[in-house]
């Protein structure tokens, strides 16, 4: 019996696998775009947020610039001159918060004039009041240890954590009609800045840039910790 022999075939008249050729054609188109409007969404959900934030940042400043200097450590009214707070007043700022929460005796009044003195101050003040709102777009896990995915890009249980060691360098709260670091007049208009960290995977490499290429990225040199944002 002679053993059938395989004739060869053109590759051009060759069809197999034209099925799942048309499949990938399909798919990787569909799923790019399943991912950049995931990515759209969550940018739309940011601009939210951010819009929610500048409006508590202005009632802050409303209410704080003309405040009571003894609750910032005798800082005048309507001052702005304090953008940042530096590691010493940083650290001594913890220690006193540690110290009241894990001290009952120590008597209101004191725990307000320690924390005063330990670097509060209005500007501050009025971050922390656009901080909040921000926390939720925080990521949940540091910048560059994990790959980006659809899941860390969510708002998660570790947002909370997340925001602690990220807002201070990703958001920036300025005053475009102030000069000098005093504000004045009737009116006082607040810019609240937020670089929002793209994690969706290859939509964020087309609808996001990177943060040395945003527009006025100079605005974050006024966020609360900008000598070390270069880390994150």
């Amino acid at each position: 019996m002679t053993p059938s022999r395989l004739e060869p075939r053109s590759l051009r008249a060759d069809a197999r696998g034209a099925i799942y050729f048309e499949f990938l054609l399909v798919t990787v188109p569909l799923w790019v775009a399943f991912l950049c409007l995931v990515q759209l969404a969550l940018l739309a959900h940011a601009n939210l947020l951010v819009k929610h934030a500048s409006e508590a940042a202005a009632r802050s400043a409303s209410v704080v610039l003309p405040d009571d200097p003894h609750e910032y450590g005798g800082e005048p009214e309507m001052s702005l001159a304090r953008g940042s707070v530096d590691g010493a007043s940083l650290l001594s700022t913890l220690e006193a918060l540690s110290r009241v929460a894990t001290d009952a005796t120590v008597p209101l009044g004191q725990s307000k004039v320690a924390f005063a003195n330990v670097g509060r101050s209005r500007l501050n003040t009025i971050r922390l009041a656009a901080h909040v709102p921000l926390i939720p777009l925080a990521p949940s896990t540091l910048l560059g240890s994990r790959p980006p995915e659809v899941r860390t890009a969510l708002a998660s249980s570790r947002s909370l954590l997340g925001s602690l060691y990220y807002q201070p360098f990703a958001v920036a709260v300025t005053f475009p009609r102030v000069r000098e670091d005093e504000a004045s007049g009737p009116e006082i208009t607040v810019r609240v800045s937020y670089a929002f960290a793209c994690r969706v995977p290859l939509a964020r490499r087309l609808l996001c840039a990177s943060f040395d290429n945003l527009p006025n990225r100079e605005m974050f040199d006024q966020s609360f910790l900008p000598r070390v944002r270069r880390y994150f």
